[in-house]
């Protein structure tokens, strides 16, 4: 058997390090003509590490990731609405919340793929067992995966046609250049305002590099120039509190990630004939449960698994689907959910969500957990 990989993110990363690890053959496209330590920071919870825990990744991720003691909620006073104890989440599960910068995790995932990654290889096409590229190549293979993103080619040639959902938030992403206070190295979470929609979060990814995000509620398709949208950060967290107002400070225009928070509506089918999608072309979520990335490890490696038991890709392909589509769905439901819930724009009705927040019960709050975390990765 072999297997083209389409997309060298962390899902296509990841999925072509567990075929490795499966002695299964296996050839990774890259449209990009370089890969480059781009993006923000990201959170891996601990489904994710469990995944690179047999993957024999686990310890490189965590010398080069900070471990997030706790993760909190709390409102624009300072109140705390939610407090996860991630030491307890890591004796119950095994492993918890890691915050890395995406460059290094991708860095990682690149270093550990034993063969060539193909770069500026865009593909346009794919008929039967064969990939075309825009550059006029082709390669053949009896599975090919794509792992092109949430607007994935693959995805839309050959599986299933996305309805793509608009979250109602835009997001600024950065890495600033700073060193938290030790205090606040070990624990993060978000902050919400009572209006608007803004969320803000701050976190130490690793040395010298701190990851920085805010959401606001607004209209699709807005646009800022860099100094505009560093002006518009600054003026948006003026009343949160003077320690978020100097994290702003230190935000550089030119470094600014601006982004819409798409989703695409759960599909129920994530293949076709020789074709089948992982990570978020398949099931891409809004980022609010932290889960995007996990997700994909977790489609990596249960796909691999099973091309590597079973007699053929369609199979493999079927099992694949029953295993993971629910669960999938599921965290995209709940992400959404929780997208809207933060949207609110109304002092009434912020006050109203922030106490539901508050007094969510610890057996609701543990079940989520057990859902999140608690994900049986054998293959019987």
């Amino acid at each position: 058997m072999k297997v083209i990989i389409i997309g060298a993110g962390i899902g296509g990363l990841t999925t072509a390090i567990a075929l490795q690890h499966n002695k299964i053959p296996f050839e990774i496209y890259e449209a990009a003509t370089e890969l480059k330590a781009v993006g923000a920071g990201i959170w891996l919870g601990g489904n994710a590490m469990n995944v690179y825990e047999r993957l024999g990744l686990a310890e490189i991720v965590k010398d080069n990731s900070i471990f997030l003691e706790s993760v909190f909620i709390k409102d624009i006073k300072g109140n705390l609405l939610q407090n996860i104890d991630n030491t307890d989440i890591k004796k119950r599960y095994g492993n918890a919340t890691q915050a890395i910068h995406r460059g290094t995790l991708q860095q990682i995932l690149m270093n550990a793929v034993k063969q060539a990654i193909h770069l500026g290889k865009r593909c346009v096409d794919v008929k039967n067992n064969t990939v075309y590229f825009d550059d006029g190549t082709t390669d053949h293979a009896d599975v090919i995966i794509g792992a092109d993103g949430i607007r994935s080619v693959i995805r839309e040639q050959h599986v299933a046609k996305a309805q793509y959902r608009y979250s109602g938030q835009t997001c600024w992403r950065a890495i600033i250049n700073t060193t938290l206070p030790s205090a606040e190295q070990s624990r993060s979470g978000e902050i919400w305002s009572r209006k608007g929609g803004v969320r803000v979060s701050i976190s130490q990814v690793g040395v010298n590099q701190a990851y920085f995000w805010m959401t606001k509620a607004m209209d699709a398709g807005s646009r800022f120039t860099p100094k505009e949208a560093l002006s518009y950060i600054q003026q948006e967290l003026m009343p949160f509190d003077q320690h978020i107002q100097d994290i702003a400070k230190k935000l550089n225009a030119e470094t600014l990630i601006h982004g819409d928070l798409y989703d695409i509506h759960p599909l129920n089918q994530w293949y076709r004939d020789n074709v089948v999608l992982v990570g978020d072309a398949a099931h891409a979520s809004t980022p609010n449960l932290g889960q995007g990335a996990s997700q994909a490890i977790e489609d990596a490696y249960i796909l691999a698994a099973y091309l590597s038991r079973e007699s053929g890709p369609s199979t493999a392909f079927a099992k694949y689907q029953a295993r993971r589509l629910k669960r999938a769905q599921r965290v995209v439901d709940a992400s959404w959910m929780l997208g809207r819930l933060t949207s609110v724009k109304s002092l009434p009705c912020s006050l109203l969500r922030n106490f539901l927040v508050r007094c969510t019960p610890d057996n609701i709050t543990r079940k989520q957990f057990d859902f999140l975390y608690g994900v049986n990765l054998n293959i019987e």
